[in-house]
Parts: C-alpha cells; sequence; structure tokens
C-alpha cells in the first residue's frame, strides 16, 4: 500500500511537472497596424563619447597608452559617483572589467639612478604640453624606456611612428644617438621579437617610422625605446598602429559592429561634447594635441576627431550624428563644423578638409545641439540659441537636421520651447523611456506641425534600459543577490537588462515613424554599459549587444495588434508586418493587397522572463502565412543575472532554426527558457 501511494504521488509530481513544462499562452494576430507612419531603422542606434572610462581607446587600433607622455589628470569624483565606487575602490575585481581598461604608465629599466627618465614641461617639447627625456650615464648596457600590457598577433606587423631630438649637450650633429625601437616578450627586455635602429642627429624634432613585424609571437609585449651608455634622447608624439587597422579602428571592432548592424551612431559626446572643440580634432593626428577630459576627468589622446568617425560609420553603413558645442562654443565654430564636414573642396573649410586628405564632403545629415544643455540655460535661452545656431548652420547647409534638446528640465516647457525654436529645427529629444511620456511629447510636437506645416519628429538620444525585474526574474535569483544591492553596471551586464532593452525597443517601434531615431548608451568599453566589450586582444558581444545583433536588421515597420487570449506570467508578445496589409471593408475584413516595396512577413516577438519552456499559440486573423518559412532566431541564458564577460564570452546564447508548421492558421512554438525569440513567417496573397 505504502509502495503504491509513492507511486501515486510521484506520477502526479510528473503529470505536474509536464503540465508546468507545457504551458500555453494564446493570442490573436490581426492585421490592424496601431500605428501610422513605419518604423524607423535608426532606433537601434548607439553612442560613443570621448574621454569617458575606455572607450575610444578600445576601438581605436592604438597600442600605446599616453603616447604624448603628458600629465594625466585624476578621474572626476561625479565619475565615481556614476560607478558607486570611490577612488580607492580595485575595480579590477569587478565582473565587468578587463584588459581593455588598463591604462599601463612608462617605466624605465634597468631600475637604476644610472637611468633617467625625465619630463619636460613647456620647453623643448613638441606635442602636447611635455616631452620625455630619456638619458643613460651607465658605463655599459642600454638603457629603456618601455610601456607593458602590448598584446601582440602573429603575421601582423606594427607600425611605429614618434618624434625624436637629439638632446646631448655637445653639438648633437658631432654625437648622434643610436635609438633602438622595440617590440619584447613582456617585461623582459633581454627577448627581442622585433627591433629596428634609428640614428637621432638633430637637436629638432624630427619624425621617425619603423616597421616592427610580431613574426610567430601572439601575447602580451613591451614597447620599448633605448639609448646606449652615455647618450640621451628626447622623445614625443609616438603612436604604434597594427598595419592590419581599417583606418585606423581596430579590425576586429569594424567586425563586430558590422555583425550588429549599428545603424546610427551620436558622437563625441555626452558631457564631453560641451567642452569639445571639433576644430582640435581634423587635420594630421600626430599634430593634434592630447585634451584634457574637462567634465570626467582623464586624458583624450584626440586620435579620434571629425573624419575618422564619419569613416568608421562609412565602413559599418552607420548614419553619423554629431552633437554640436553650445555650453562652452559659439554658432560660428558649429556653422564652420558643417561647413568643414558638408562644403565643397573648392573653397573654404571644405578646402581645408581636401587638404587633409577628404576631397569628398562628408555629408553628415544629423547635428545635436548639445548635450543636457540645462546645465548652462533655462529653457527660454536655450531655445533662442537653437534658432541662432541654426541660422548659420543652415546658411552653410540646409539640407542637416537639427536636434533640440527637450528632456529633463525642459519637458515641461516644450510647447513654449517649440513656439520660439520649432520652425528653426527638425527633431526633438527627450530622454524618457515610458510609453506615456513619450506619446506626450509626440501629442505635442503633432499638435505644433499641424497649426505650423512642419514635419518635426521626436528621437532619444541616449537610453538606457529600464532597471525593473519581473517577478519570476526575482523568483530566478533565489536569494543570490538583491537587485538593490547591484551597481548600475552590475544591472546593466546581466541578461534581465539585455532583456529589458528587447522590450525598450518593442516600445520604440509602438511609437512608430514619427519617432526617428534613438542612441542607446552605449557602445564599447563603459564599464559595463555597452554592446561590446573590447579587451586589448579580443572583442566579445555583450548581452545587451546580443539583443540589437538580434533585432536591428528587423523587417518590421508596421507594428499590429496582437490580442491576448490567455496570458502567462512573464511572457510578452509584440507583431508585426514587413509591409501593411490593406483589408477590405466590412464585418469581416479581409486581406486585400500588401503595400510598400520588399519581402512580405509577419514577425513576432516574444520575451520569455520564466525558467520554463512554455508554448505560445497564435491565432492569425486574415494573415496568410506559408506553412513551409517559419524562421525562429532566439537569444537566450541560463538565467536572468547571466552575461557576457571576458572570461566567459559565450554565456548568451543565439540559435536560429528553420521550422515547418502543422496548422498556419493556428502555428504552436516553443520557447527556450530567459529567451528573446523572433519568430518570421513569409505572407502569402
Amino acid at each position: 500500500m505504502k509502495r503504491l501511494l509513492t507511486f501515486i504521488i510521484m506520477q502526479v509530481a510528473i503529470v505536474s511537472l509536464l503540465q508546468a513544462q507545457n504551458q500555453t499562452a494564446f493570442y490573436r494576430i490581426s492585421p490592424k497596424s496601431l500605428i501610422e507612419k513605419p518604423v524607423n531603422s535608426l532606433i537601434y542606434g548607439n553612442f560613443i563619447e570621448l574621454g569617458l572610462a575606455r572607450q575610444i581607446e578600445g576601438l581605436w587600433a592604438e597600442k600605446l597608452y599616453n603616447s604624448s607622455f603628458e600629465e594625466v589628470p585624476p578621474l572626476k569624483a561625479n565619475l565615481w559617483d556614476w560607478l558607486g565606487k570611490t577612488p580607492n575602490d580595485n575595480l579590477s575585481l569587478e565582473k565587468w572589467w578587463h584588459s581593455g581598461y588598463e591604462t599601463n604608465a612608462w617605466y624605465t629599466w634597468p631600475a637604476s639612478e644610472e637611468v633617467k627618465f625625465g619630463i619636460n614641461r613647456y620647453w623643448n617639447f613638441h606635442h602636447g604640453l611635455q616631452a620625455a627625456v630619456l638619458e643613460n650615464i651607465q658605463k655599459s648596457g642600454r638603457a629603456f624606456m618601455a610601456q607593458d600590457g602590448i598584446s601582440i598577433c602573429s603575421g601582423v606587423k606594427y607600425v611605429f611612428r614618434g618624434y625624436f631630438s637629439n638632446n646631448q649637450t655637445a653639438d648633437p650633429k658631432s654625437n648622434p644617438v643610436k635609438v633602438i625601437i622595440g617590440l619584447y616578450q613582456e617585461k623582459h627586455t633581454d627577448k627581442p621579437i622585433a627591433e629596428s635602429t634609428i640614428t637621432v642627429s638633430d637637436g629638432i624634432f624630427r619624425e621617425f617610422s619603423v616597421v616592427l613585424d610580431a613574426g610567430s609571437y601572439t601575447g602580451r609585449a613591451t614597447f620599448a625605446v633605448s639609448v646606449e651608455p652615455g647618450k640621451r634622447a628626447a622623445l614625443d608624439g609616438f603612436s604604434l598602429l597594427p598595419a592590419n587597422s581599417e583606418k585606423g579602428w581596430r579590425a576586429d571592432v569594424v567586425d563586430a559592429l558590422k555583425k550588429i548592424h549599428v545603424p546610427m551612431i551620436r558622437f563625441p559626446g555626452g558631457c564631453f561634447a560641451s567642452f569639445y572643440d571639433w576644430r582640435k580634432g581634423v587635420g594630421p593626428r600626430l599634430e593634434r594635441q592630447p585634451m584634457v577630459s574637462e567634465y570626467w576627468g582623464g586624458i583624450e589622446e584626440n586620435h579620434v576627431g571629425t573624419v575618422e568617425f564619419v569613416e568608421l560609420c562609412r565602413m559599418i553603413g552607420a548614419e553619423p550624428f554629431l552633437c554640436v558645442n553650445i555650453l562652452t562654443g559659439t554658432a560660428d565654430r558649429a556653422a564652420d563644423w558643417v561647413a568643414y564636414c558638408n562644403g565643397s573642396s573648392e573653397a573654404g573649410l571644405g578646402a581645408l578638409r581636401k587638404q587633409h586628405g577628404y576631397p569628398d564632403p562628408l555629408k553628415v545629415k544629423y547635428w545635436e545641439l548639445d548635450n543636457e544643455a540645462y546645465r548652462r540655460f533655462g529653457w527660454e535661452e536655450y531655445a533662442r540659441r537653437c534658432v541662432e545656431y541654426s541660422r548659420v548652420m543652415k546658411t552653410v547647409d540646409p539640407k542637416i537636421k537639427l536636434v533640440m534638446v527637450g528632456y529633463w528640465r525642459f519637458n515641461n516647457n516644450l510647447k513654449e520651447m517649440l513656439d520660439i525654436a520649432g520652425k528653426y529645427i527638425d527633431v526633438v529629444t527627450d530622454r524618457a523611456t515610458g510609453e506615456a511620456d513619450l506619446n506626450k511629447d509626440l501629442d505635442i510636437i503633432r499638435g505644433y506641425n499641424a497649426l505650423n506645416g512642419t514635419h518635426i519628429t521626436l528621437s532619444n538620444t541616449e537610453w538606457l534600459a529600464p532597471l525593473d525585474w519581473s517577478k519570476t526574474s526575482l523568483d530566478a535569483l533565489n536569494m543570490q543577490k538583491s537587485p538593490n544591492q547591484m551597481t548600475l553596471q552590475e544591472h546593466e551586464i546581466s541578461w534581465n537588462y539585455a532583456m529589458n532593452t528587447a522590450r525598450q525597443l518593442l516600445l520604440f517601434q509602438r511609437l512608430g515613424g514619427d519617432f526617428e531615431f534613438a542612441t542607446f548608451n552605449n557602445l564599447g568599453n563603459t564599464w559595463g554599459q555597452n554592446i561590446i566589450e573590447c579587451t586589448k586582444d579580443t572583442v566579445f558581444i555583450s548581452a545587451a549587444g546580443r539583443i540589437f545583433e538580434l533585432m536591428s536588421r528587423s523587417p518590421l515597420k508596421w507594428v499590429i495588434q496582437a490580442d491576448t487570449i490567455k496570458n502567462l506570467t512573464g511572457v510578452y508578445i509584440q507583431a508585426g508586418l514587413s509591409r501593411r496589409i490593406d483589408l477590405t471593408p466590412g464585418p469581416s475584413p479581409a486581406l486585400a493587397a500588401l503595400t510598400g516595396e520588399g519581402s512580405s512577413k509577419l514577425i513576432i516577438y516574444v520575451l520569455n522572463y520564466r525558467s520554463d519552456s512554455p508554448d505560445i499559440k497564435l491565432e492569425l486573423k486574415g494573415i496568410p502565412v506559408d506553412p513551409k518559412s517559419a524562421i525562429l532566431r532566439c537569444v537566450s541564458a541560463a538565467g536572468p543575472l547571466s552575461s557576457n564577460t571576458y572570461r566567459s564570452p559565450n554565456e548568451i546564447k543565439t540559435s536560429e532554426k528553420k521550422i515547418s508548421l502543422k496548422n498556419a492558421k493556428t502555428p504552436i512554438f516553443n520557447l527556450l527558457p530567459w529567451s528573446v525569440t523572433e519568430i518570421t513567417l513569409t505572407l502569402i496573397q
């Protein structure tokens, strides 16, 4: 009897488990469009900020840190506050930390009083405000000035460029200095990988260039320059770039961004833009001066300026989006930037661009009128500044689109700001992520457009996904860690945050084409807050980056109605079409025609914030689909705290499969646990 009772209990448990595993959500999908204008593909855009974390340094191919030997200011308090840390905290212990955040200092070898390394500030320097001086007073043996942590790869050649001056007290021409430039096995200057010798015989800084071949060596290396006994040399403005870089950008970074398909990038900030002078970021790179990052602290080495940024955008097929300095700049300077980018190469600043090696106009269409303009201006003064800037910028190029800040302190006065500046701007940006807030903006903008014959749209130029946790996610944490105990960066590397990123992108889709674009915060190496991580030796896509990789090529243009017949906690769905369906009128509307160009697809996005694998059943009303062509693309993880890190770059899984449908009118799909799934079905007419 006891065995029978145990058997029955086990059978009931098994049945209950199977029922739990085979729960089904049921939705009715109809072709009724919920938006008036098609979704703009620019909503999947992104954002780079100079002078913050190690963003550009991770994306750019330069191997040396502080290559101009400048004084590096400490990071500012507001950056540590943002991290939820203090300057005494060891950030290398964080889960998101990797080698791409390292800053390796210059040092001398051997560690001897007879090897002297000094800094010339304000005199006898070439680049920036300082130059280095290496002096060897040993009786024998070379003196090295070195930097560790250089990642090199076999078969790659590295191009060194730098300036040297013969710093001897005697006549330099009668006392030349032989300088060896080399790559060495890390911390072992007696184990060269590649070396090249130059002779410095002039007291004036001259540029030298050599090629260092990694040969068969892969791994960390030390870069060093050395002088013989009794000699000294002054050094400045170094650069070490791999020959396989793509116009100065890391080849693996370019490949990753192409894979994710980033459609728009905002630059150079962010807060950095409010202190940026674009004129300091053009011309030969070795002649550009490093800059202090006024807002964030640290040094911006200024390798990447306007043309380098636009070249990256062109390589990956992204729309360049520039942020103008109003807080500390001038309208004329902004107009000059437009002229440099878009003007004819025959005269003026367009001719200067040609002189810099770029004869063709850069054709930058989108320009934001500063970042957080309320840091200095009230809403009325800022709106009038927008008019001032628009008048001169659009005189240079009437085709550009100007973006006016309309968030935070300004948002309550958006109507009044439009009354002042509406006829001079093209887009309003609000960083709100709530649907009600953004629809409120759209109502105001549409009302203004209707009265004034304008075509202003809405955007979000710097957004983060919501940090909320669903009940199913909280249950799955199982007391591992309370979200309230997590730093912002811990939230942002998590799979839960990535799923929230997908949810936010679905919200942007529901706003339709009057919501013109969005740029996610951030592209790379923002201490966890980004779509790719760039270590010194590799690139991997973050959890949130996997969502953009899934959705950025979405053919969905028209969000359509999806009614819930049976709901499951933690499951969210959104449906759309690649082409709008025209319906015949009457009590039972039927498919009449497909409007628009391109393939005809029904696209369903399903978010499963659950640890089980439920089914979803769809009732397709008036949407005939081909039963042979359902494609499921999915991103999933083991749980909401999963994340891609340097040590585990593939914790977030991607998959794709093609399936046949048993019933094309009521198809059923099984969901993976903790997943974001894109279901694509081909329509037949």
